[in-house]
This record gives structure tokens, C-alpha cells and sequence, in this order.
């Protein structure tokens, strides 16, 4: 009898306690518009779609004061995470669909994150050997990985990474009475990028940097007519590991765009050669990239 009284003394505890969680109303703000803005300490930190679908819409901070700003109305929280690391509240679009929000203290959701890029890019060949002549369309891809060092709580942030690129070179031959397809030479670098990044809550970014490049492999590709021997059957051949190429170059890069996409340019201020070669070659990239975050 009495480990029953003691039971439904417990459950009397709990219903008290619950009830008033239970009975707890969250703030209500208003809003026309599905578009509003988040700021932290007086400063517009990002901007915010305002999403009824969603149970709850998060957005995660590790500032103090913290504003959510509508057209037409705004609310404001003093994040305690020793007390508290989530603030909900309800945004009221249109008098009629609610928009279950919650800001809650943890990493940022504008923090910078691991950054993957692809540059797509024109090659523009500066200072060429005298023997050396382009024929069509020059290209390159490099594909690179970022990790982010961001700068207190400004939207800058440094980036250190790895990268990969594949730079593709269609050159004439000295030989102009034999009919050829193809005659490429291609080099590939292993690159270290050191950048500074600057990301605002619109999405306007840009990058200033530098990167070096290690040399880790070369080749030459050629199809056309078979000019050792002087026949007209069309051959087929690689050549690789070209002499005279630099194991190391370095120059700017530079990126700057919306969101995902950007315009991008590098210029190799060392030479493609050795300088004993003879021959110096400092190509201009010019391209667009696609930044993806983790």
C-alpha cells in the first residue's frame, strides 16, 4: 500500500512539473515576407529564408546577442549556453502558416567549412619559347581542398589545402608539311594554396592568395602522320617525363564570385622551364570555379 502511495506521489511530481513546460507559450513574431535577416551584436549576419516545413528551422551561433529581424517585426535573445542553448520562437508569415525557429548556441551555421573547389580554366601561354606555338584552345581542371582557419568572428577566414591540376598545352609542330590531329603536351602539379577568403551572408565571396606548385608528372601526346619515317599512317604516341620542366613553381591566385560560382585567375610568376633551359613560359589561368562546402 504504501509503495503505491509512493508511486503515484512520483507521478504527481512529474505531471506538476511538466505542465508548466507543457503550458510554456513560444515568442510570436510577424513577418510578409518569407525573407528576414539574423544579426549578431548589431551587425547583419545572415540572411534567412523563413521555411514552415521545417519543425524547427535552426540556426546555430556562438554569439551572445542575437536579433532575428523580419520586415515588419524583430526579437531578440541573450544566448546563456550555461543556462540554455536553445531559444525557439514562432515567425507568423502572412497571418497564417507558422514557422517553427530555433537559434541554438553551437558552432556556427556561417562558420566556414571544408571547402572543395573545381577550377575550370583557359591557359594563356606569356613569355613562350621561340619554339614553342600554341595551336587551338589551351585548357586546364584543378581540383582542391581548403580547410578553414577563420579570423575571430569577422567572415574572413584563411584556407590551407591541397591541390591537384592538369594543365594542357596543344602546340604546332616545327614541321609544317606534316599533317598531325593532336600533338598536346600535358603537365600535372601538386599545389599547397594559402588564401585569404571573405564570404558575406549575401553571397558575395572572394579569395587572395598564393599557391605553389610540386611537379609530379609530364608527357607529350601526338596523333597524326608518321614523320620518322615519313609514311602517311596515322600513329600514336607518349612521350613522358619532359626535360627541362621546373620542379616547383609559385604565383598569385585570386577568386571572386556569388555563392558557388566564381571567376578565377592564377598567373605562374615562376617559369614552366628550368632557366637553363633557355626557355621561360609563364602561363596565365583564367577560368570559373565551383566551391562546394562539407
Amino acid at each position: 500500500m504504501k509503495t503505491k502511495k509512493f508511486v503515484l506521489l512520483v507521478a504527481a511530481l512529474c505531471a506538476l512539473h511538466v505542465l508548466p513546460a507543457q503550458q510554456e507559450k513560444l515568442p510570436v513574431i510577424k513577418a510578409r515576407s518569407n525573407q528576414a535577416e539574423i544579426k549578431t551584436n548589431g551587425v547583419v549576419r545572415s540572411t534567412w529564408t523563413i521555411v514552415p516545413e521545417l519543425h524547427p528551422d535552426v540556426w546555430k551561433t556562438r554569439e551572445k546577442e542575437v536579433t532575428f529581424c523580419t520586415d515588419v517585426d524583430s526579437l531578440s535573445f541573450t544566448i546563456n549556453p550555461k543556462v540554455k542553448k536553445e531559444y525557439d520562437f514562432i515567425v507568423l508569415l502572412n497571418e497564417k502558416d507558422s514557422a517553427f525557429t530555433r537559434i541554438q548556441y553551437g558552432r556556427e551555421s556561417l562558420d566556414p567549412k571544408d571547402l572543395i573547389t573545381l577550377d575550370f580554366f583557359a591557359l594563356i601561354p606569356v613569355n613562350k619559347p621561340q619554339n614553342f606555338t600554341t595551336k587551338g584552345f589551351n585548357r586546364g581542371f584543378r581540383a582542391s581542398f581548403s580547410y578553414p582557419f577563420p579570423l575571430g568572428r569577422s567572415n574572413y577566414y584563411v584556407g590551407v589545402g591541397l591541390g591537384i591540376g592538369f594543365y594542357n598545352y596543344y602546340t604546332s609542330l616545327l614541321d609544317k608539311e606534316l599533317s598531325y590531329k593532336k600533338n598536346k603536351l600535358t603537365i600535372t602539379y601538386l599545389d599547397v594554396p594559402l588564401v585569404l577568403h571573405y564570404r558575406s551572408p549575401k553571397g558575395l565571396n572572394y579569395s587572395v592568395g598564393a599557391k605553389i606548385d610540386f611537379l609530379v608528372n609530364s608527357y607529350t601526346k601526338y596523333k597524326g602522320a608518321d614523320g620518322v619515317f615519313g609514311s602517311e599512317k596515322e600513329v600514336k604516341f607518349k612521350k613522358y617525363h619532359i626535360a627541362d620542366l621546373a620542379p616547383v613553381t609559385f604565383g598569385p591566385l585570386l577568386r571572386i564570385g556569388w555563392k558557388k560560382l566564381s571567376m578565377y585567375a592564377t598567373y605562374s610568376i615562376t617559369p614552366v622551364y628550368n632557366s637553363n633551359a633557355g626557355s621561360k613560359l609563364n602561363p596565365i589561368c583564367v577560368g570559373l570555379s565551383l566551391s562546394f562546402a562539407d
